[in-house]
């Protein structure tokens, strides 16, 4: 059985407080913004905090550092530029998507530093990595700062989508095993994505439907914990 332990915030090492904290929430998708900066230079930087607020219309957010901190590049071109790329980082490009988040001279795009792809779809301004197994194009809608913290969330809406066709599944979800998305946790700890199960849509006339998969794990987990 393992062993739980209490942390008080308070008494922790401010390094180790921070991994902490940013590890507990789970693994979020880790993805490249790809902007266009000054004198139309390309720009990528790594992130992981992308969230998805709704399906129609199709909005996502991502959190950036405070508007009074730096580096804020990424969050100056999508405000002056209006447009801007999010691609899941896989396995192929994991030590140079990370790479990415180095900070480089203003004039040096990472695509070429960290040798990625500078791809451009459609009529679609900003870059797209294409190296990258999913991608999605966003129209910067508008941005705000959080009271508490100062931290900036930007919201957009998507335009474009580009996925590879294998990694498509018949109900429209995304297979990111397949994808080889790479999720991270803590500021520089990367994981692999295993797809355990797909559960069908629940509907109210389906209590039974309910009742048997809850006391069918309960059973499972029960027996081997004994």
């Amino acid at each position: 059985t393992m062993k739980k332990k209490i942390h008080d915030f308070k008494s922790l090492d401010k390094h180790f407080r921070a991994n902490l904290i940013n590890s507990i929430v789970g693994i979020k998708q880790a993805s490249l913004i790809g902007t266009l900066g000054k004198n139309n230079n390309s720009n990528l930087a790594l992130f992981s905090s992308a969230v998805h607020l709704g399906s129609n219309p199709p909005l996502i957010a991502v959190f950036s550092r405070p508007a009074t901190s730096s580096p804020k590049q990424t969050m100056e071109n999508i405000v002056s530029q209006g447009y801007y790329t999010i691609n899941h980082v896989n396995q192929s490009i994991l030590a140079r998507a990370h790479s990415c988040s180095f900070n480089f001279p203003e004039n040096v795009s990472e695509f070429d530093a960290c040798k990625l792809s500078d791809e451009r779809v459609s009529e679609f301004s900003a870059p797209f990595v294409k190296e990258s197994n999913v991608s999605i194009g966003v129209r910067y809608i508008r941005h705000f700062s959080i009271e508490e913290n100062e931290v900036v969330m930007i919201i957009g809406s998507m335009e474009i989508l580009v996925v590879n066709e294998d990694i498509m599944q018949d109900n429209g979800e995304v297979d990111l095993m397949h994808a080889q998305s790479i999720g991270v946790a803590g500021n520089n700890t990367y994981y692999n994505l295993n797809k355990l199960s797909s559960f069908d849509y629940i509907k109210k006339s389906q209590k039974n439907t309910l009742t048997d998969i809850v006391n069918r794990e309960f059973k499972e987990n029960t027996s081997s914990a004994k």
